[in-house]
């Protein structure tokens, strides 16, 4: 008499099968994370790098001593020429293979950041050709990187006001606020970009910041006088070595200085202009 064993197959089956779905699932539950942790822009390992822009920027090309070339120089003088940054010649490939190449080694380039969403721009579109990110992705991966570089945060807030993404650039703004930057440059940029979002508190309070530290660039508070919202309250506080007071709420300031005072434009500043004035 032979025994039925079908009953038993299947149920072998059915473990075996479970068990595959399980691993399934953890797989993609483990990949859904790493997506999520890097917004679907990739890891930051790279063979070269990737290494802080900040600290290289100011350094000289070679050390004097060794005459060892900085990894900043390296990567710039293959990939990111200056004609290649105009995009006009580029030595060792397209534009935006070159844009990516710096990017990954230094994912807080700034003037490669720029250079890419003006790839993008060129082509009315997120992604530029040959780059192996968007530009959002750019972004996300510099403020992944370096989450403290005011600068960075600054150009993502430029580039969504600029993509008319004004509660996403508002955000980025905020976000760029509570780094509470202390440098004059930076308190400067951040005025300056805040009033090209119209907010107009935040431009003053920065402003009062900025000037109080010994910013000696006039544009900010001149853009604000004509704006008629830079009062004699706001000039007292932004003496040098002042401590400037909370900015005054909107629409209470009235301008104090003379009509000679007035800029040359007083049209919104470019993206260009809003942009850190010492990169």
């Amino acid at each position: 008499m032979m025994t039925n064993r079908r009953p038993a197959r299947l149920a072998r089956s059915l473990a075996h099968a479970g068990r595959a779905a399980l691993l399934s699932a953890c797989a993609l539950s483990a990949t859904l994370a790493i997506a999520q942790t890097a917004g679907g822009c990739g890891p930051l390992e790279n063979n070269f790098g990737p290494y802080d822009y900040r600290e290289y920027k100011d350094a000289p090309e070679k050390d004097p001593r060794t005459g060892t070339s900085s990894n900043l120089f390296l990567v710039e003088s293959a990939h990111f020429l200056e004609t290649c940054e105009a995009m006009v010649y580029c030595a060792a490939g397209t534009p935006g293979r070159e844009f990516d190449y710096t990017l990954r080694a230094f994912p807080n380039h700034h003037r490669a950041l720029v250079a890419m969403v003006r790839l993008a721009s060129k082509y009315k579109t997120e992604h530029a050709p040959d780059a192996r990110y968007s530009v959002p992705c750019y972004f996300n991966r510099a403020i992944r990187f370096v989450p403290d570089d005011i600068v960075v945060r600054l150009l993502f807030v430029v580039y969504l006001k600029d993509s008319n993404r004004m509660d996403a650039a508002r955000k980025a703004l905020d976000d760029a606020k509570k780094l509470s930057p202390t440098n004059p440059f930076s308190q400067y940029n951040l005025g300056m970009v805040a009033l090209d979002m119209n907010d107009m508190d935040t431009a003053v309070e920065y402003a009062r910041k900025a000037y109080a530290a010994g910013m000696l660039q006039p544009g900010l508070k001149q853009r604000l006088i004509a704006a008629r919202r830079w009062s004699a309250e706001d000039e007292a506080a932004s003496q040098p070595g002042a401590t400037p007071p909370e900015a005054p709420a909107s629409g209470a300031s009235a301008p104090a200085a003379p009509a000679t005072s007035a800029p040359a434009s007083s049209t919104p500043a470019s993206p260009a202009a809003s942009a850190p004035a010492k990169p």
